[in-house]
């Protein structure tokens, strides 16, 4: 190769180089220019379930909350079906879209990786975690004119493998159906599962003795308990709940680490840049402990729980793999 071909080509090289160059440090600029500038256009929630449930008003009692923070709008869209699943897939489309978040819910984010093979997202991989939001124990009740009245007298009950009692659930996946699950696997008892089209019918199913006992949300069974048609014997949380404050958790009552819980929180697509995230994620804790929507939570029989996206994101990965084992123990599969 003669000199001045080579050093030609040299000079080529180094100016595509320097080119590239010049074209990394432009996109730079302009993504943290649109950091900066963010947010430049009203926001959107997806709530992946039906409007005028728990998830439905946490996302604009916390979006509104946020949009102060902010000053942009937020618009809360309704993308229900496939238990949560449409409406998740539809923001994990929406990589590096920093305008479009999910209220996202422990069931399609945790439970159903588990349950469903054919799901379109990667809950490890497809999001940014902002902010956990809320969590709602569930209440392990039975009918009062079942004779059990303790913990204990329904751990005598499950011993029984010839004539198991029957549990009922608001259908066969549910945080209900697993907490089940997870009670019979931690203590070794015996119960036949019944699935319900919702917790309502379980419910009604419970007080009339069609099945012995159900884990069921504390605003659901909380009328229930008041007026004497059913009976708490223990709660699924770490810790005792403020509304039954005589009630002991589950593991106080001897199952060691028992925890079944459902729970919500912000997440926006992932690729988002970390300055945008960051400030989210200070709106939506910020949010969280507004009075009103503390308020709002506990009428729910939740817990204001937030707390940032790093603890977010293991609480996910943690619930992943542990629900995922109860459901292969179990050999739990959805029904169709």
């Amino acid at each position: 190769m003669k000199r001045r071909e080579f050093l030609g080509g040299v000079a080529t090289a180094m100016a595509g180089a320097l080119g590239a160059t010049h074209s990394m440090r432009a996109w730079a600029a302009e993504a943290s220019a649109a950091a900066t500038n963010w947010p430049s256009q009203p926001l959107r929630i997806i709530n992946p379930y039906p409007p005028g449930g728990i998830v439905d008003i946490l996302a604009r009692l916390v979006g509104a909350e946020i949009s102060k923070t902010l000053g942009q709008p937020i618009i809360v869209e309704d993308k229900p079906g496939a238990g949560g699943n449409i409406g998740t897939a539809f923001v994990a489309r929406a990589s590096g879209d920093p305008y479009t978040l999910l209220l996202g819910a422990s069931g399609p984010l945790a439970i159903n990786v588990s349950l469903q093979k054919n799901l379109t997202y990667d809950s490890t991989r497809d999001f940014t975690p902002i902010s956990l939001i809320a969590a709602t124990p569930l209440v392990l009740v039975t009918g009062s004119q079942s004779g059990i009245n303790s913990f204990d007298q329904l751990m005598s009950r499950m011993q029984d493998a010839k004539n198991p009692p029957f549990y009922g659930s608001a259908g066969t996946g549910t945080p209900q159906h697993l907490a089940g699950e997870l009670l019979k696997q931690r203590t070794g008892g015996h119960a036949t599962h019944v699935a319900y089209k919702g917790g309502a019918p379980a419910v009604v199913a419970v007080i009339g003795g069609e099945v012995l006992y159900s884990f069921e949300n504390l605003a659901l069974v909380q009328p229930h308990l008041q007026s004497g048609k059913m009976k708490a014997l223990a709660v699924s949380s770490a810790r005792r709940t403020v509304q039954l404050p005589d009630v002991p958790t589950v593991a106080e009552s001897g199952v060691d680490g028992f925890e079944a819980r459902g729970w919500y929180g912000l997440l926006a697509p992932a690729n988002i840049d970390p300055q945008i995230t960051k400030r989210l994620t200070e709106a939506t804790m910020q949010a969280a402990s507004v009075p009103s929507v503390r308020s709002v939570i506990a009428s729910f029989g939740s817990e204001n729980v937030s707390t940032g996206g790093e603890d977010f994101s293991r609480l996910i990965a943690a619930e992943i793999a542990k629900w995922r084992d109860i459901i292969q123990a179990g050999n739990i599969k959805l029904e169709g």
